[in-house]
């Protein structure tokens, strides 16, 4: 060292600082953010959600075969039910056709459902500018038939009040309309939410929701379907929903736009 450098009373130059380590975000044992992330999106996935409702809808098929104890409870809600629908005070709502009740199932009507579902696609595709939406409603058109149909020859359960079903006869199980009105108009309404102003979305899957639900709740009221007749169809059309979404995913989302991009004025 410099002893003239010293005498001036300069301090002597510091030695080099010796890098910190890095501080990780997480221990060295633990799981890093990619693969816990990675993780919890396959927790997410939604087939996740199909291996439920196939789970739900095999313990509901295995019970109606082996009148198992929701057999029971079926009979137990209808009877609750009925003493309800047919008391004098509530008749108009499911007596005639123009009942209330009856509009609500014809909602589930092939007639209905499935050309609704056909103009939606095609907004979607003229809104998309893809022909992937008109593939996925021709898909769960087509699954629609080739799944229901044959599963109702297959169990043959007997609907309420009705006796035995003859072998190669439809059956109420699962129920048909429930099936029909959740994958047309739940698909439908899928299919617009990409083409449709974000105020509008939620609102419309809310409507169509209530819509599903008020048409399997309106066949237990009416005594056309058991309970689980009708809870069958809804888990069986959350399957065919997840399969033919497969066919026309919603586009990504773009790059955020600024506010100046809409024309708005700096402030």
């Amino acid at each position: 060292m410099d002893e003239r450098v010293l005498a001036r009373g300069d301090d002597p130059p510091e030695p080099p600082a010796r890098p910190s380590p890095t501080r990780l975000p997480f221990p060295l044992h633990g799981l890093r953010p990619a693969v816990a992330a990675g993780r919890a999106e396959r927790w997410r996935s939604p087939w996740l959600v199909s291996a439920g409702l196939l789970l739900i809808l095999i313990l509901l098929t295995v019970d109606v075969l082996a009148s198992g104890p929701l057999v029971a409870a079926d009979h137990h809600i209808r009877a609750a039910v009925q003493a309800r629908a047919t008391s004098p005070r509530w008749l108009w709502l499911s007596q005639g056709r123009l009942a209330p009740a009856q509009l609500i199932v014809d909602l589930g009507n092939n007639q209905v459902a499935i050309p609704v579902l056909a103009v939606c696609a095609l907004i979607a595709v003229i809104g998309r500018r893809t022909l992937r939406p008109m593939l996925a409603a021709a898909a769960g058109v087509v699954l629609l038939l080739a799944t229901v149909v044959p599963a109702k020859i297959l169990i043959g359960r007997s609907g309420p009040g009705f006796g035995p079903v003859p072998a190669g006869s439809l059956g109420v199980f699962p129920s048909g309309h429930t099936f029909t009105s959740s994958v047309c108009y739940g698909l439908a309404v899928l299919l617009l939410v990409p083409v449709l102003p974000a105020r509008f979305r939620a609102p419309a899957v809310a409507a169509v929701a209530a819509v599903c639900l008020l048409v399997g709740l309106a066949l237990v009221w009416c005594d056309y379907h058991w309970f689980t007749d009708v809870l069958a169809g809804w888990a069986l059309s959350g399957i065919i929903i997840q399969v033919c979404l497969r066919l026309a995913p919603p586009p990504a989302p773009g790059p955020a736009r600024s506010r100046n991009d809409h024309g708005t004025r700096p402030g």
